[in-house]
């Protein structure tokens, strides 16, 4: 596979399951808190080439259309043997169908399509000392799920390699297959001597479904918020109890939606970005382009981070 580095330029393309290409859309504006910026990485001694990641993205228009169709063909071809099923089964069955066909169709887009959606901020005020003893600057690397990540030269073995990652937190709780993916995942980073932890629902609560659902009820928002606040000191800001030996690599499916939220409150709340650069960063991991063009944007997802109460970190806010 021909690797692409970081500092490759963004893709212009959202629609996937097209076969013309798409015309060209407007890129996001640079920003000083542009999640990426090879700066970050040559200032902690990182040179951006020897990442074999790149930070596209794509958000499908027509995959669940697509899915639906392809759930229909796979149905009539079915249909000599569901003849007999009551309707509400049978359309309870062309759901599962629908949803394993797209679920299939978005791993092929993020891995088949190497879209690794990689960024990288820096932890302010923190630092790990390498072998030699050198002070570095810890970095929050964050993406989606990458190809081949036992694989000598993939973006995954890259981070761990050049990229000094030795905490990996995967944020991933969805439907889509990823467990082949998981398991090489925790394979390379115990060869690299870095931790693997599944930050999941059963671990934190299923605090991104009850903020999407339930943001405006109290008692849930704050359920969920203890488990956000949770995850985020003990898997990356204090990995295993104690600081981190590394850099942190966190990731979910798509890196847009778990992981924006994630590295957002971060950003604001330990970094302390501004809003507006806070914002930029959320919005080009989900391919945000302008309003016309919104890829994965959720507005809910920025008001968690907007109003995340950042004491929530207080016993960690500090190295």
């Amino acid at each position: 596979m021909k690797h692409r580095t970081l500092t490759a330029t963004l893709a212009l393309s959202l629609i996937v399951g097209c076969a013309s290409a798409p015309p060209a859309l407007p890129t996001p504006t640079e920003s000083p808190g542009d999640t990426g910026n090879a700066t970050t990485l040559r200032a902690a001694g990182i040179d951006p080439a020897a990442l074999h990641c790149n930070t596209e993205n794509r958000w499908g228009k027509t995959i669940r259309a697509d899915a639906q169709a392809g759930a229909e063909d796979v149905m009539a071809l079915l249909g000599p043997h569901t003849a007999g099923l009551a309707p509400e089964a049978r359309e309870a069955l062309s759901k599962e169908v629908r949803d394993v066909v797209m679920w299939r169709m978005i791993r092929a887009v993020l891995v088949e399509g190497d879209n690794n959606n990689l960024g990288v901020v820096p932890l302010k005020g923190r630092t790990w000392r390498d072998a030699a003893g050198k002070e570095h600057p810890v970095l929050l690397f964050r993406s989606g799920v990458t190809p081949n990540p036992d694989t000598a030269g993939s973006c995954f073995q890259s981070l761990l390699g050049a990229g000094g990652v030795r905490h990996v937190v995967n944020l991933f709780d969805g439907a889509m297959p990823v467990a082949d993916l998981v398991a090489a995942e925790g394979k390379a980073a115990a060869a690299h001597g870095a931790t693997y932890r599944t930050a999941t629902d059963e671990g934190y609560g299923p605090w991104r479904d009850i903020l999407r659902k339930h943001m405006d009820d109290p008692e849930k928002r704050a359920v969920a918020m203890d488990g956000l606040s949770r995850l985020i000191r003990e898997q990356i800001l204090n990995p295993d109890g104690a600081a981190p030996k590394g850099n942190v690599h966190v990731h979910c499916g798509g890196g847009m939606h778990r992981t924006g939220m994630v590295v957002g409150v971060i950003e604001r709340c330990i970094n302390g970005a501004p809003p507006q650069v806070v914002e930029a960063g959320y919005k080009r991991h989900v391919g945000y382009r302008d309003a016309e063009h919104p890829g994965g944007f959720e507005e809910g997802n920025l008001r968690v981070i907007r109003e995340f109460d950042c004491g929530l970190l207080t016993p960690v806010a500090k190295p």
